[in-house]
C-alpha cells in the first residue's frame, strides 16, 4: 500500500534478516551497501537443515553479488557516505507531493546547446550518448542529458536494456535505452550443488531477454 501511495526507498546498511529483508523487497527501490546482505534465514540455520556446511557466509544468500544481478537491489554502494549520497540523489528526482511536478534545478548546460555525441553504426556504450564522455585526448563530448546528471539503476540486471534518471535543462526525466553491445549475464554458482559453477551467458545487443523485458 505504501508503494502505491507514496515514495518508498530502502537502504540496506547492514544485515537485514526476515521481515526487514521482506519489507525492502516490498518497497521495490533498494540501495544496498557492499557489506549489507538481505536474507530471510541465516546461513547457519540452512546448514543445519541441509545437514552439512554448504554456506559459509550471509553474502552467499543475499549479498550484493546476489541481489544486484537478480534485480532486487537497484544500486550498490561501498559505504554509508556513498549510500546517503545515493539516497539524496534519488530523492532529488522525486516530487515533493503526489501529483506535483518533479523539482527542476538550475543547470550549467544551456537548453539550446548541441549534442556532440554521434551514435555510430558499430556497437557503442549508450551511456556515452546519455551522459557524454571524455575523448582519449581529454576533450568533453556532450551527451543528450545535462552533464553529470545521469544516474543508472539496475545496471547489472537485464543488461541489454539501460535504465536510469537524468536531467534535461534541469528537468528530471526517466530514461530507457537499448544496449547495442553484446553483454554477459552472470549466474552465480549454487553452493548447495557441488557440481555447479558460476556461468556467463552471452546476450546479444538490441535484443530483449526475459530479464531485460521485465526491467
Amino acid at each position: 500500500r505504501a508503494y502505491t501511495e507514496t515514495f518508498t526507498l530502502s537502504y540496506v546498511t547492514g544485515r537485514s534478516v526476515g521481515i526487514g529483508a521482506y519489507l525492502c523487497r516490498l518497497g521495490q527501490r533498494t540501495i544496498q551497501m557492499k557489506k549489507g546482505p538481505m536474507i530471510l534465514t541465516g546461513f547457519g540455520a540452512l546448514n543445519k537443515l541441509l545437514g552439512r556446511n554448504v554456506y559459509t557466509s550471509q553474502d552467499q544468500l543475499g549479498g550484493p553479488q546476489i541481489m544486484i544481478p537478480n534485480g532486487v537491489s537497484h544500486m550498490e554502494v561501498p559505504d554509508d557516505q556513498a549510500g546517503v549520497d545515493a539516497i539524496l540523489r534519488w530523492i532529488s528526482f522525486v516530487p515533493k507531493r503526489v501529483g506535483m511536478l518533479p523539482p527542476a534545478l538550475n543547470t550549467l548546460d544551456p537548453i539550446d546547446r548541441p549534442v556532440d555525441f554521434t551514435p555510430s553504426k558499430a556497437p557503442y556504450d549508450p551511456r556515452h550518448m546519455l551522459d557524454g564522455v571524455y575523448t582519449p585526448e581529454g576533450d568533453w563530448t556532450s551527451g543528450f542529458l545535462d552533464q553529470n546528471s545521469w544516474t543508472e539503476s539496475l545496471g547489472d540486471w537485464g543488461k541489454t536494456v539501460v535504465v536510469g534518471r537524468g536531467r534535461l535543462g534541469g528537468i528530471p526525466l526517466g530514461v530507457i535505452a537499448v544496449e547495442t553491445r553484446a553483454v554477459n549475464q552472470t549466474v552465480p554458482a549454487d553452493p548447495a550443488n557441488p557440481a555447479s559453477s558460476e556461468q556467463l551467458l552471452a546476450q546479444a545487443g538490441q535484443v530483449w531477454f526475459p530479464d531485460s523485458a521485465f526491467k
